[in-house]
């Protein structure tokens, strides 16, 4: 069982540990302090690397592309902090980054009273995603993103619980592709969703992710926050760029819930206007105001 009380690994990693609240009780003070089921997603992408959703390329002057990344996330987080519960970083977008660079980044989120998740999808057999884990623990993170498909996720959050970093594994993703193996596979005569998402709940995984775009119906939200249960949180993204229906995430996803945007709002011409109106829509949309 994940601990009542959670260990994480200092600053230095090595000098000891340090007792801190729960993963669950840590984001649920976070979304009551800040009125938010938001989590911003940072995916720094600079000109040059993708013909739009890019920052301005005023942060490459006199920066690096990796010090450019690190700059604009800061930016955001201190811009943009009053209107998130969490922020969840891409680790697509931040592999260029020093373990010291993304280590500033978890921090700052801390400092501003935001839930870290590192979304890296981690995936793989045991030894190697042990080592993952523990990289993510060195850098500060509050939770890590794994794909279940290896079936080894007992052990992972197992290993992970072990080094105070929550898991929240993937059940139904929000690109539409993911229909094809998540939705339309099954696995002892349910949907392989359905399965992951039972798996979340007997390996006592912290949370899951479903998407909250057009291929992902009211229900199958529903079925899996049956599946999970209470004190789960589900992670739903694709909300903003993707098209995804906030509405729909918050009516159908029950609590603890974090509703990822990103594109939509960091690339916005003006950023903070574009958080306040999407936390603006979601204070309406749930029990916050």
């Amino acid at each position: 069982m994940y601990p009542s009380i959670k260990a994480v690994f200092n600053n230095s990693f090595m000098g000891g540990w340090l007792p801190l609240k729960s993963f669950i009780s840590m984001l649920e003070e976070a979304v009551s302090e800040k009125r938010s089921v938001l989590c911003l997603g940072l995916d720094p992408a600079m000109p040059g690397e993708r013909e739009e959703h890019v920052a301005s390329r005023s942060y490459l002057d006199g920066r690096s592309l990796e010090e450019a990344k690190l700059q604009f996330c800061l930016d955001l987080i201190e811009e943009l902090h009053m209107y998130f519960a969490a922020v969840k970083v891409n680790e697509q977008y931040v592999r260029g980054l020093s373990s010291s660079q993304l280590s500033s980044i978890a921090k700052e989120a801390r400092r501003h009273g935001l839930v870290s998740i590192y979304d890296c999808k981690l995936g793989d057999i045991g030894a190697s995603a042990k080592m993952g884990v523990l990289s993510v623990a060195r850098l500060g993170f509050d939770a890590i993103t794994v794909n279940p498909l290896s079936g080894n996720l007992e052990s992972v959050v197992r290993y992970a619980h072990q080094h105070g970093i929550a898991v929240i594994s993937l059940v139904l993703m929000s690109n539409p592709e993911a229909a094809r193996y998540m939705k339309e596979a099954e696995l002892r005569g349910e949907p392989l969703y359905m399965a992951f998402a039972r798996d979340v709940c007997y390996s006592d995984a912290d949370g899951c992710v479903v998407g909250a775009t057009g291929h992902v119906k009211p229900e199958e939200i529903r079925a899996v926050r049956e599946a999970i249960g209470a004190g789960r949180v589900i992670l739903s993204p694709g909300v903003g760029a993707q098209g995804g229906d906030l509405r729909k995430a918050i009516r159908y996803a029950g609590r603890p819930l974090l509703v990822n945007v990103g594109r939509a709002v960091i690339y916005a011409k003006s950023p903070k206007e574009a958080a306040e109106r999407m936390w603006r829509a979601s204070l309406g949309s749930s029990s916050l105001a």
